[in-house]
């Protein structure tokens, strides 16, 4: 059988059609800015005077930061929705999308682990943490083996870890919160998988858009600095 060309956690095809989802948000910097999109968008002509006249610079300069800022949102969003999608296809588990009737992310096929997956510490307020809380309390209330997980990829302090989530002095040892690299782990058996996702990116961003867009020996070295610095305990 082919050695995999990318992680050896998930088929080539799986982890080209996850990295493409991003992809495919950002925009074409060669093509003109949307205006009617960005209006739609509600722009502010109070701040943009305020970031024109402190940053002198550019009406047109203003508009196409604008713009670039207004795809970085669905840029994040996506790439939270990256790790779901990527982890959903590793053997034994199941992206669940929306309409599954847990309301949760993801699930091992046999019922054993369910997780709720954020990209970063503070994607919830207080009020969806809450549901975040009470969705997991009814799948382990419906699935008495399993267990259940509040996760996210990226934490404040650079860790990773798991550890039992007591909320508002409720306190149930089924109902865990799991970050950084111990997801990656959990759902692939696997303690180097999380870097060996992020080393192999650059390749596979390269093969979804069609060049060969080179990094630099001194890039690449920030560019692991900045993951070491983030994730302190999973080196590349």
């Amino acid at each position: 059988m082919p050695k995999n060309k990318y992680v050896d956690f998930v088929s080539d095809e799986h982890f080209l059609r996850c990295v493409k989802w991003v992809c495919d948000a950002y925009p074409d910097k060669s093509a003109d800015v949307n205006m009617e999109m960005l209006q739609r968008n509600a722009l502010d002509p109070f701040k943009m005077v305020f970031d024109i006249v402190n940053g002198k610079t550019e009406v047109e300069t203003w508009v196409k930061n604008e713009a670039i800022r207004q795809f970085d949102k669905t840029i994040n969003n996506r790439i939270g929705e990256f790790h779901q999608k990527l982890l959903g296809g590793v053997n034994g588990w199941t992206n669940l999308g929306t309409g599954d009737e847990s309301k949760v992310d993801l699930k091992r096929k046999d019922n054993s682990i369910f997780m709720e997956l954020k990209n970063k510490f503070n994607t919830v307020n207080a009020d969806s943490l809450q549901s975040v809380r009470q969705k997991l309390e009814r799948c382990v209330i419906k699935n008495p083996k399993a267990m259940a997980y509040w996760a996210y990829i990226v934490e404040r302090d650079g860790s990773s870890g798991e550890s039992p989530w007591s909320y508002r002095g409720e306190n149930n040892p089924r109902i865990r919160k799991i970050w950084g690299g111990k997801v990656y782990e959990l759902v692939t058996g696997d303690t180097m998988s999380f870097g060996k996702t992020w080393r192999t990116l650059p390749a596979a961003i390269n093969d979804v858009i069609g060049k060969r867009n080179a990094i630099s020996e001194e890039n690449i070295r920030k560019l692991v600095k900045f993951f070491e610095d983030s994730f302190r305990n999973y080196d590349m």
